[in-house]
């Protein structure tokens, strides 16, 4: 019963595209790592709290006395909110090491796409899945750099 599922498995596998293969493998890494750092990164958060942009001490207080997002960000080391992507100018911070962790998780997508869109334009000559992949990975881009938002 066991090799019988095995076979199948193995059939499947071999069945389908090398590229969605390439796609899925880099997307489980790259999760993996990012999930990995985030698990981590709130322990150097909470070992040096000075060492943050947003020292916890200080903001959760702030959270839970009832602060709005504005009063929150004024005990940051900025004085206020930074901007997008803030963790890129504070990057010897423990919390901006977090965001970027996220940040990665948030883009794996893109990660699996690129060797995804590489492999079906060279080797399976796959045009309508190569398009459709540089739309999506257009699409995630403009998100990543705030210029495709949702507003709410």
């Amino acid at each position: 019963m066991l090799d019988k599922r095995k076979d199948l498995e193995k059939q499947m596998l071999e069945a389908m595209p090398k590229s969605q293969r390439i796609f899925g493998n880099t997307v489980y890494w790259v999760a993996i790592f990012s999930a990995v750092g985030a698990f981590f990164a709130p322990v150097f958060i909470l070992a040096n709290p000075a060492n943050n942009v947003l020292n916890p001490n200080i903001i959760f207080g702030a959270i839970f006395t009832g602060a709005t997002p504005a009063e929150v960000w004024s005990h940051s080391i900025t004085g206020g909110f930074p901007g997008t992507h803030f963790y890129l100018d504070y990057i010897t911070k423990a919390d901006s090491w977090a965001m970027i962790f996220v940040a990665i998780g948030c883009g794996f997508g893109l990660f699996g796409l690129v060797p995804a869109v590489y492999y079906q334009i060279k080797k399976e000559k796959d045009w309508f899945c190569a398009i459709l992949g540089i739309i999506i990975a257009v699409l995630i881009v403009l998100s990543v750099i705030g210029l495709l938002r949702i507003e709410g």
